[in-house]
């Protein structure tokens, strides 16, 4: 800016110093002198004045464009400088551990039931409502004015695999539907007391042949309801809890 201004400066007194010239010299006819001085003066000063603000604007422009890089330097800086966060690991997870109040089984179970005084392998399936145990031999018969039912029951495992012979009161008798050929079948309840790692609880069992399927023990919905949920790509999730002296 101060170059610019010294520029006007000079010119201005060039365009003086030929107004002195010319007053030595004789001045013929023509325009007046000093008033096309004067004009050539003005538009100097105008051109020169133009190029200075056009040097004015390409200052700020470039100041401007000077603090930007600045505060991007300094958001880089900033970033580098950010702490990397820290890994998280997910802490492993107990498979038998309760989600929330209910306690996880697997696909099959090991469950002792207190009237056999046997553990069986347990098939859990929430297709079926009722529970059910394999019973041989059952025979309904009457005592005390109630109805019991006699049969034969075994765990199959090796040499706990001799049946053993159970007396319980029934409760009432099922109807269930085999199929549609088969129509209803009639079997007779009881009520059972099961361990299952350490819940302990009363269900109702129905008797039934069940030698044709790989479980003698089979846990339904009204037992599993409220209190379990069922992962089907398990076994064997609850720790076995069988009291001593059992077969």
């Amino acid at each position: 800016m101060k170059t610019i201004r010294s520029a006007v400066a000079i010119a201005t007194l060039s365009l003086m110093a030929g107004c002195a010239n010319l007053q030595g010299q004789t001045q013929e006819p023509g325009p007046d002198v000093e008033q096309l001085l004067s004009n050539q003066t003005q538009a100097l000063t105008a051109a020169l004045e133009q190029q200075c603000q056009g040097y004015e604007d390409q200052t700020l422009a470039i100041t401007a464009l000077s603090a930007q890089v600045e505060t991007l330097q300094g958001q880089v800086q900033g970033m580098q400088a950010k702490p990397q966060p820290a890994k998280v690991e997910c802490p492993k997870v107990n498979p038998a551990s309760p989600i929330g109040d209910k306690m996880v089984l697997g696909e099959v179970e090991r469950v002792f039931v207190q009237e056999t005084g046997m553990a069986f392998e347990t098939r859990v399936d929430t297709g079926a409502e009722s529970s059910s145990i394999d019973a041989q031999n059952i025979t309904l018969f009457e005592r005390d004015g109630k109805q019991w039912v006699r049969f034969d029951v075994s765990n199959r495992e090796g040499d706990k695999a001799e049946p053993k012979t159970v007396e319980a009161r029934v409760v009432r008798t099922a109807q269930i539907k085999k199929g549609a050929a088969d129509g209803m079948q009639e079997r007779p309840v009881i009520l059972a007391r099961l361990k299952l790692g350490s819940y302990v609880a009363e269900t109702e069992l129905n008797l039934n042949d069940r030698s044709h399927l790989d479980y003698p023990l089979l846990l339904g919905r009204k037992f599993i309801k409220d209190i379990a949920v069922v992962d089907v790509s398990r076994k064997h999730v609850q720790t076995p809890n069988e009291p001593k002296g059992t077969q």
